[in-house]
């Protein structure tokens, strides 16, 4: 069995666990919107205010309880939720947290051309085996855009770092490890962590010839060791969650002053220009829009062959 395959089917097999030990805990995180964990993933998708001006159609990917999709319905949207494996997700939609699910391999999503006017995957791209492919499947089948919220590549925001890489590689391309120690990151059930970066999301646009992009960083987590089956149960009025405010607000004035760099990435693929209205949407939630030039050797192809 390749190497991809056996990634895949371990995180199945992942999920089956849980399903039979950590049910009820899964979806309180949901269902109790009170709660530590709801409340640290819903600075994730608060994020996402520029998209939901008005009512659009979208599929989420590797959302594995159907927090996401539950919380686009929130927001008035249209949602269908995703993942390798819908164990978690038929429990979700018999509790009523989601309307539609599917069982959506990334890397072949049996979907037409433009399904959905935005698919979002929030960390999960990190997780899928071969993650371009994943990529390229997703902004195939959306219509309006693509937003992946996954964990930056480091190096990218730390040029010290990468100079200092630089100069040992010439005499051993692993000398660096010893400083960044999760350069090569795995998790426990057998994939490699992709990690992403303006500059690949932008490599991925420009040669599929898309409009635009946008992005926005945010800090999220802090490697808070707080217990899930806890953090599902307590309510954000306890000291423990003003503790983890302030945590937060400290880490974004650092990144804000560029002390140190966040730790996450929103990354918007533009199939479609956007419209006026969402550029000061996006722009006034703190992205950076970016618009992308034309291909002048496909426009002068073009011109030649009308």
């Amino acid at each position: 069995m390749k190497n991809f395959e056996v990634s895949y089917q371990a995180h199945k097999n992942n999920l089956l666990r849980q399903v039979m030990n950590e049910k009820d805990q899964r979806l309180s995180s949901i269902k109790n919107k009170d709660c530590i964990n709801y409340q640290l993933v819903k600075k994730y998708l608060d994020i996402l205010h520029p998209f939901l001006f008005k009512q659009s159609n979208w599929l989420t990917i590797g959302d594995y309880n159907g927090l996401e999709a539950n919380y686009l319905l929130e927001q008035g949207q249209h949602a269908v939720a995703s993942d390798i494996t819908d164990v978690f997700l038929q429990e979700a939609h018999k509790e009523g947290l989601i309307q539609q699910y599917r069982e959506i391999n990334v890397e072949d999503i049996d979907l037409p051309d433009d399904s959905f006017d935005y698919v979002l995957c929030k960390e999960a791209f990190h997780h899928f085996p071969k993650a371009y492919l994943g990529l390229y499947e997703m902004i195939r089948c959306s219509r309006n855009a693509t937003i992946l919220i996954e964990p930056i590549d480091i190096i990218t925001k730390m040029p010290l770092l990468l100079f200092i890489k630089n100069i040992l590689d010439r005499f051993n391309p692993l000398l660096i490890n010893k400083l960044w120690r999760n350069r090569f990151s795995f998790e426990t059930v057998g994939n490699y962590v992709f990690k992403i970066s303006e500059r690949e999301i932008e490599k991925v646009a420009m040669g599929l010839g898309f409009p635009c992009i946008a992005f926005k960083k945010i800090n999220l987590m802090l490697n808070i060791k707080l217990d899930k089956a806890i953090a599902a149960q307590t309510p954000i009025h306890k000291k423990g969650w003003k503790k983890i405010k302030r945590r937060l607000s400290f880490k974004d004035l650092l990144g804000y002053l560029k002390i140190i760099p966040y730790n996450h990435l929103c990354c918007v693929v533009f199939k479609t220009d956007p419209d006026l209205q969402t550029r000061e949407r996006l722009k006034k939630a703190g992205y950076m829009v970016i618009d992308l030039p034309e291909n002048p050797h496909l426009k002068r192809m073009a011109e030649i062959t009308y």
